[in-house]
């Protein structure tokens, strides 16, 4: 997905203003100059489901004298009312520079046939307050109507040579997208892309210019100006199981490596990652905070005090962080707090707990490292090139013998063999001065439930019974975290009782609400009057009484970015139900299994009769949590099949022989 090289460019000089080098323009776009075919527009032709297209985007970046300056003009065709999202805009910058310039217009066409512009209005533009110094402009595009074409441009100018990127893609198909970047030389940038395929333009130019001194002494310096565009780009849109969109947008990000200044000033940016390591570890807000403090050392004696295994100790260690400690919601890899601080509060961001937790098994002679990790919704981590601010959340591992351990203690419902889903990312940085290494993030756990029913139907098609559930792993886990803000007959309600047509619930127990370690065991008497249908001398009833699967997640009939389900599922459901005297079976289900390639998954279905007492058992497993877009035929026919299946009815006769017994 990512690759890296290097390009060379160039310094900003204080004394310098430099040109800017300009492409020709592959796809023009003149301000105000909107073609007639756009106005005319009424779809997307590449996409029937667009609600706009972005017809161009051009962005520059140039080097001059007073700083960086970034200069933006973009063009949105609006097809629908959905697309009026395309006329709000907000612009960041720091107040330390001037506000953005801003231009924009709408372009309508008249019943006559004739182009109407409505400019913005510059008492519409806003003027807002972020944080400290960041601030942004707000502004809301005039007249918008769906058919109407608006352009807006501006220019931000910044101090800093930091944070260059462009995205060539968004959730609209884009015609034309375009970046291009001229700075003089000693500077040298480290280009990361990502998802970057078929670019219609990929240049660069060199041009030389003479620069002049005080004492009329000159010399020479090569400027290179690059350019990069893309065409026809499909729209990027959320599907259902997969990371952060942002994993797979075409964009490419210019990485700030070092600057050489006329043998004056040589500044490196980016260091190696064995040097990052060290910077990391000796660092206040990071390593120092796990070496020394006094609190902690305490308390991990204390708690470890009598235990024979390190596993012992690591668990004992690990459930007083989770059981004590509240997070405070806040990602980061540095602390804030002193760690005895952070501790004595009781609450901390997610570096200050994972490095207490850190210090305490260290204290307590297990081998424990800080890991830096990328959360699933803030993208995929780039391994090729030391970048720091990739990083926003950190983990524990711990090694015990052959065993490794990943940690996170931020959530007091989650045992110590569960990540969080946001960090099952695939890989982590494990920051360690002598050995700094990148490792697999394992996603070992799974969801689990197992329920049972007993039940019994009567003639007049009311069913009665007992429903029993075991709900393990990340199941177990959602489901604690339910009950703390949910009354536990709504949860049992909500989540068990609602395929049931006239459903009552009239008693319950859950056990081993407060015990993470065991799976969560719901306990449920129930009557429902309207689930089965009776007509005559026949019943009609959907054997499924709990957790059926209504309809298939995966709608599209095509799908381009992969499938990821975090961890894996096992649902497992079981119904024995005793069948109203007098009825036979007419119609039962057919005995099915269901596989997925490569022993990626599989659903069974059994049905059976025994005397008068109806079996159905329904499993399904998904083993295979990673699945690429040539697997998705193959996932989405899986689920139909499920969907199918679990609509099939039972039909009972009264005094009839029974025919099909669950036979394929």
């Amino acid at each position: 997905m990512y690759s890296v090289n290097r390009i060379k460019v160039w310094v900003l000089l204080s004394c310098l203003s430099l040109p800017s080098f300009m492409f020709a323009q592959r796809e023009p776009m003149k301000w105000g100059k909107i073609p007639r075919a756009d106005l005319e527009m009424k779809t997307s032709p590449q996409d029937s489901n667009a609600s706009a297209v972005i017809l161009g985007d051009i962005g520059e970046v140039a080097f001059t004298s007073y700083g960086v300056v970034f200069t933006r003009h973009r063009r949105i065709k609006i097809l629908s009312e959905a697309g009026y999202k395309w006329g709000d805009h907000a612009i960041p910058y720091y107040k330390s520079v001037r506000a953005p310039d801003i231009d924009g217009q709408t372009f309508n066409l008249a019943a006559d046939g004739s182009v109407q512009c409505v400019k913005l209005d510059k008492k519409a533009v806003f003027d807002e307050q972020v944080s400290g110094e960041l601030h942004r402009v707000r502004f809301t595009l005039p007249d918008l109507s769906p058919g109407a074409v608006v352009e807006y441009r501006y220019i931000v100018h910044s101090f800093s040579p930091f944070g260059l990127a462009w995205e060539f893609q968004t959730h609209e198909p884009t015609r034309w997208s375009e970046f291009r970047i001229a700075i003089p030389e000693g500077i040298e940038y480290v280009p990361v892309w990502q998802s970057i395929e078929g670019l219609h333009v990929d240049e660069f130019k060199t041009y030389i210019q003479l620069l002049f001194d005080g004492a009329r002494s000159s010399q020479v310096i090569e400027n290179t100006a690059h350019g990069w565009a893309m065409r026809d780009v499909p729209a990027l849109r959320e599907e259902p199981f997969m990371t952060t969109l942002d994993d797979y947008v075409a964009k490419l990000r210019l990485q700030l490596d070092q600057i050489h200044l006329w043998r004056i000033l040589e500044l490196k940016y980016a260091p190696t990652w064995e040097k990052l390591a060290v910077m990391l570890m000796t660092s206040e807000g990071f390593g120092r905070q796990i070496a020394q403090h006094g609190v902690l050392r305490q308390q991990a004696e204390m708690l470890t005090a009598g235990l024979n295994t390190p596993e012992e100790k690591m668990r004992a260690i690990y459930d007083y962080v989770r059981a004590t400690m509240t997070w405070n919601g806040k990602y980061g890899i540095f602390t804030n707090e002193n760690l005895d601080k952070a501790f004595q509060a009781r609450r901390g961001n997610g570096s200050e707990i994972a490095l207490t937790l850190t210090s305490m098994l260290r204290f307590a002679g297990l081998e424990a490292h800080p890991v830096l990790i990328s959360t699933r919704d803030n993208g995929k981590l780039v391994q090729l090139y030391p970048l720091l601010d990739q990083f926003n959340h950190v983990l524990t591992y711990v090694k015990v013998g052959d065993r490794e351990y990943w940690l996170d203690a931020t959530d007091s419902f989650r045992p110590h063999d569960l990540l969080p889903v946001a960090a099952l990312n695939e890989i982590g940085w494990l920051v360690d001065k002598k050995n700094p290494r990148w490792i697999n993030i394992p996603n070992s756990g799974s969801f689990i439930n197992q329920t049972s029913v007993f039940a019994e139907l009567s003639a007049d098609g009311t069913i009665s019974g007992r429903l029993v559930s075991n709900d393990g792993g990340y199941n177990g886990l959602f489901d604690r975290r339910t009950l703390r803000d949910k009354k536990a007959e709504e949860h049992i309600r909500d989540k068990w009782l609602n395929d049931l047509a006239g459903a009552r619930l009239d008693s319950f127990k859950i056990s081993y609400r407060d015990s993470t370690h065991r799976p969560l065991v719901t306990e449920a008497h129930f009557f429902a009057s309207e689930h089965a249908q009776v007509a005559e001398d026949k019943i009609y009833f959907n054997p499924i009484l709990v957790g059926r699967s209504k309809e298939n997640p995966f709608k599209r009939p095509e799908r381009t970015l992969p499938v990821d389900f975090a961890y894996g599922h096992t649902l497992t459901y079981t119904l024995l139900l005793t069948l109203p005297e007098g009825y036979l079976v007419e119609e039962l289900p057919k005995n099915i299994i269901i596989s997925l390639p490569n022993n990626g998954g599989q659903f069974r279905r059994l049905a059976q009769i025994e005397g008068n007492h109806l079996q159905v058992i329904s499993q399904m497993v998904i083993r295979q949590i990673h699945f690429e877009p040539i697997e998705y035929k193959a996932l989405r026919e899986f689920y139909d099949r499920i969907v199918a299946a679990h609509a099939e009815p039972v039909v009972l006769k009264r005094g009839a022989m029974t025919s099909t017994v669950g036979k394929p």
